[in-house]
C-alpha cells in the first residue's frame, strides 16, 4: 500500500511538472545534458518538442568516444569509436530547432570535447553553428587516443549571434585557439583559463576580456588588437615580456591579481576609473617599475605587489578618492618572498606624491600619518617551526582624500 502511495505521489508531482508553462519547464530542464533533454521528448505528447524551446545547450562529446581514455600505450594506440550516429541526430535536431519558426533561440552554448580528434571536433565545429548561441563556453582538451596533439592551425569559428566566448583548456597552459568566424567581430566578452597566449585575438568589438591562469609568451599589447576593451581581469598569469603596454582609451576598471611580469608596466587609459593590484601569495615577481597614467581615476587598491620604482599620475590633486595601499613584511618566512618594510612604505611614499602631486613630499607623509596604520602580529612558519613577526602597514586613501589636503 505505502509502494502504491510513492508511485502516485511520484506520478501527481510528474503531471504538475507538465502543467507548467512550456517556457518555465523549458529553463528547468536546460540544467541537464542535452542528450537527456532529448530523451525528455519521448515522455508525452507535452513534451515532445521541449528539446526544441531550452536556453541552454549542454554537451559533452568526450561521452561519445568509446575505449579512448583505456589506452595507455602510445605505440599501441588505437583511435577511439566516435559515434557518429547519435551526434548527427544531436545535429540534425539542432538543425530543425534553427529552422524559421521552430522553437526557440538558443541562448547559451556549453562544449565539452577534444580539439586533438579531428573526427570529433568537426561534430563541434558544427554544433557551434547550428547552435549560434549568443553565449559559448568551451572546455578543451588536446588528449587523443592516449597522446597529446595539437591541431595544426586550432580555430575556434563563431556563429554571428555570439557576444560571450569562454575557453577553459583541460590541460594545463595549452595554446589559444584562432577566434575567427562571422561572430569575431561582434564579440564583446572573452574569458580565457588554462591557456598559453601566443598572440592576441583580434577582436574590434570586445570590451570585457578575463584572463585567468594564462601564459602571456607574445608582448602584451592588447590595445592593438582590441581597441574598445573597457574591463581587463588578470589573475593568476605570467607575461614573459620585459614590458608590458596596457594603452587602452576606454579601459574603466583593471584588475591585476598575481601577475608575474619581470619588466616594466605601464599603464594609459584617460578613462580608467578602478585600478586594483595584489600580491596575495607573497611570491610575485617584483615589477621593476609601474608607470600609471589615468586622470579619471577614482578609486585605487594596492595589496602587495612591490616596484622597483612608481609612477603615478591622475591629473588634478585629490582625484582619487577611495581605495587601501596595504603591504606586508615578514623576512622569516620561507615559502614567502617579502621586502622589508623599509621598502615598502619608500613605495607607498612614492604612491601619495603621486596622488598629491602638489605637495612636497614631506609634507605628504604628514598629512598621510594620521590616515596610516602599522599593526603587527605573529604567525606560524612551518620550516622554522616557531612563531615569527608580521607587520602590515595599510593607508586609508578614503580617509586620507577626505581632509583638506
Amino acid at each position: 500500500m505505502a509502494t502504491h502511495r510513492a508511485k502516485m505521489s511520484r506520478s501527481a508531482a510528474a503531471d504538475r511538472i507538465t502543467a507548467l508553462p512550456l517556457e518555465l519547464r523549458a529553463r528547468i530542464v536546460s540544467y541537464l545534458p542535452f542528450c537527456e533533454v532529448v530523451q525528455l521528448s519521448t515522455l508525452s505528447q507535452s513534451w515532445r518538442h521541449i528539446h526544441h524551446h531550452v536556453p541552454v545547450v549542454d554537451l559533452d562529446l568526450r561521452e561519445f568516444v568509446a575505449f579512448e581514455e583505456h589506452i595507455f600505450d602510445e605505440e599501441l594506440a588505437i583511435p577511439g569509436i566516435v559515434d557518429d550516429h547519435t551526434l548527427l541526430g544531436i545535429r540534425v535536431a539542432l538543425a530543425h530547432r534553427a529552422r524559421e519558426g521552430i522553437g526557440s533561440k538558443v541562448e547559451t552554448m556549453r562544449l565539452a570535447y577534444s580539439a586533438g580528434d579531428s573526427r570529433v571536433k568537426r561534430h563541434a565545429d558544427r554544433l557551434i553553428a547550428l547552435a549560434d548561441a549568443p553565449k559559448i563556453r568551451l572546455d578543451v582538451s588536446f588528449a587523443s587516443s592516449g597522446s597529446w596533439h595539437l591541431p595544426k592551425g586550432w580555430k575556434v569559428n563563431l556563429p554571428p549571434a555570439a557576444r560571450r566566448l569562454e575557453i577553459r583548456s583541460l590541460d594545463h597552459l595549452q595554446p589559444t585557439p584562432t577566434i575567427a568566424g562571422p561572430g569575431a567581430a561582434g564579440l564583446r566578452e572573452l574569458y580565457l583559463h588554462d591557456v598559453t597566449l601566443d598572440e592576441w585575438p583580434r577582436l574590434p568589438s570586445l570590451r570585457s576580456l578575463r584572463l585567468s591562469t594564462v601564459t602571456a609568451t607574445r608582448p602584451f599589447t592588447p590595445g592593438a588588437s582590441c581597441p574598445l576593451l573597457e574591463y581587463l581581469d588578470i589573475w593568476d598569469s605570467t607575461i614573459k615580456h620585459p614590458r608590458v603596454d596596457i594603452l587602452l582609451p576606454h579601459l574603466k576598471s583593471l584588475d591585476m591579481d598575481d601577475v608575474n611580469i619581470d619588466g616594466d608596466v605601464i599603464v594609459d587609459a584617460p578613462e580608467l576609473e578602478v585600478l586594483q593590484v595584489n600580491c596575495s601569495t607573497g611570491i610575485t615577481v617584483e615589477y621593476k617599475s609601474f608607470t600609471l597614467r589615468a586622470p579619471a581615476m577614482r578609486c585605487l587598491h594596492w595589496f602587495g605587489q612591490f616596484a622597483e620604482l612608481v609612477h603615478i599620475d591622475v591629473g588634478k590633486p585629490g582625484s582619487v578618492s577611495g581605495g587601501t595601499i596595504q603591504f606586508t613584511s615578514n623576512g622569516k618566512l620561507e615559502e614567502m618572498s617579502y621586502r622589508e618594510m623599509k621598502d615598502y612604505r619608500a613605495q607607498m611614499m612614492q604612491m601619495l606624491h603621486g596622488l598629491l602631486p602638489h605637495l612636497p613630499p614631506w609634507i605628504v607623509a604628514d598629512i598621510a600619518r594620521p590616515c596610516m596604520t602599522s599593526k603587527t602580529r605573529t604567525v606560524m612558519d612551518e620550516a622554522l617551526e616557531e612563531m615569527v613577526p608580521e607587520e602590515t602597514l595599510t593607508c586609508d586613501l578614503g580617509r586620507l582624500m577626505s581632509r583638506d589636503v
